[in-house]
């Protein structure tokens, strides 16, 4: 989940994080699994994200499949762990 409301929004971007961290345990259990947290310092933005380590693009084609389930799976989750809280959060 990339955080980034616009221009001059480095402050909502941080409280949007904020607000979605501060429920972290039961985002991460909804998960299944940690996630990271960054706040990218310097930067407007903040992002909750998960990497799949079972390949990639470069990956020989014969993978993909594998690939591409993964990624699907971990946004399947990623989103029914964040989405209610997102529906919660106060802008």
């Amino acid at each position: 989940l990339y955080i980034d409301r616009g221009k001059d929004s480095d402050q909502e971007n941080l409280s949007i994080f904020k607000q979605l961290e501060s429920s972290k345990a039961e985002i991460e259990k909804q998960f299944g699994g940690p996630l990271e947290w960054q706040e990218l310092e310097g930067r407007r933005a903040c992002r909750i994200r998960f990497t799949v380590k079972d390949g990639g693009y470069r990956d020989s084609e014969e993978q993909w499949p594998k690939i591409h389930a993964s990624m699907v799976d971990a946004m399947i989750r990623l989103e029914k762990a964040l989405g209610p809280h997102i529906k919660r959060l106060k802008v």
